[in-house]
């Protein structure tokens, strides 16, 4: 057992050894062949004589003192690039949402781009919040979209719900019976509509075809959002009878999805392709698009008596 202490102990010296070597070889490239300096809510400055490879601020300027070079481009989005005296770019220099500043004996080895200026509206605000500022805001406007939509979910489904329940919970036994198969149909209603978007993009037939699609998208997608709250209320709350209970406390625990940062929007929108796709796989709607198929195809016997009326007609 010592012995086997003893061995480890030494390969993780050895693995110690050899990092501390690359990272010291990596350290000395980096300092002889420059450096790339990417910052996010705060300002780049490259000192005077400095060298580096790439500058980039995201949410603040980018500043090249005195003879100072970058290699490569310098970039700022939501900031200013400012260049002084001697300052030296092989590369492009790009402001977004700001401009580009130059003092005399500025070398510039390609292009200097700005996109958008100071009265760009989000980029000016993301000069003036800063990044962090930029992203909080962002949630809440994110935040503020879900919980309404939430809200005109819970609306509509409770006046289902008072309505006509079974209609909900047959998408909901759908989605619980047949998860993937809910998945593929959702995930081809949306790449149907896209296909319809892009294929009738500008024309005429698309400026008909478009909206109605979009329009029945949204039905749809509402009443899958109710089946899934539907769905996720029996899961929780097993025991309790009251389907409108049920209802209830899935929409709220889905509005709670919806409201985490980052993954809560992404898990919101997988979760309602199932509901999507629920609607459209569900019994009441296949047995109704079934049926208009019927009344539209004559039967055999009609055709053959159409047939018999046109060869009479002939003769």
């Amino acid at each position: 057992m010592m012995e086997n202490k003893k061995i480890k102990l030494i390969i993780a010296l050895v693995l110690a050894l050899l990092m501390l070597l690359l990272w010291g070889t990596a350290a000395a490239q980096i300092k002889d062949s420059g450096r790339d300096i990417v910052r996010f809510g705060s300002d780049v400055t490259i000192a005077e004589n400095e060298v580096v490879k790439d500058a980039v601020a995201i949410a603040g300027s980018v500043t090249v003192l005195n003879n100072g070079h970058v290699t490569g481009d310098a970039a700022a989005v939501g900031g200013d690039v400012i260049l002084k005296t001697g300052a030296r770019v092989d590369g492009d220099v790009t402001a977004v949402g700001g401009e580009i500043f130059q003092e005399p004996g500025v070398t510039i080895g390609g292009d200097a781009v700005t996109v958008l200026d100071r009265s760009g509206g989000m980029m000016h605000g993301m000069r003036r919040w800063g990044l962090w500022g930029t992203l909080g805001r962002i949630y809440l406007l994110n935040a503020a979209f879900y919980t309404l939509f939430m809200l005109a979910v819970a609306i509509v489904g409770v006046v289902l719900m008072l309505l006509r329940p079974s209609f909900l919970q047959s998408i909901t036994a759908t989605i619980s019976q047949q998860p993937l198969k809910s998945l593929s149909w959702g995930l081809g209603g949306v790449v149907a509509f896209l296909l319809l978007s892009i294929l009738t993009g500008g024309s005429l037939l698309g400026a008909v075809l478009i909206p109605i699609a979009a329009l029945l998208l949204g039905v749809v997608g509402l009443l899958g959002a109710n089946s899934l709250g539907l769905l996720i209320g029996e899961k929780t709350l097993r025991h309790r009878r009251s389907p409108m209970l049920q209802f209830l406390v899935g929409i709220v625990i889905l509005a709670v999805i919806s409201l985490i940062p980052l993954v809560g929007g992404l898990t919101f929108l997988i979760l309602n392709l199932f509901g999507l796709g629920g609607v459209l796989a569900s019994p009441l709607v296949t047995e109704k698009i079934r049926s208009w198929r019927q009344k539209e195809r004559p039967s055999i016997n009609e055709q053959i008596y159409n047939h018999q009326q046109e060869t009479t007609t002939e003769r």
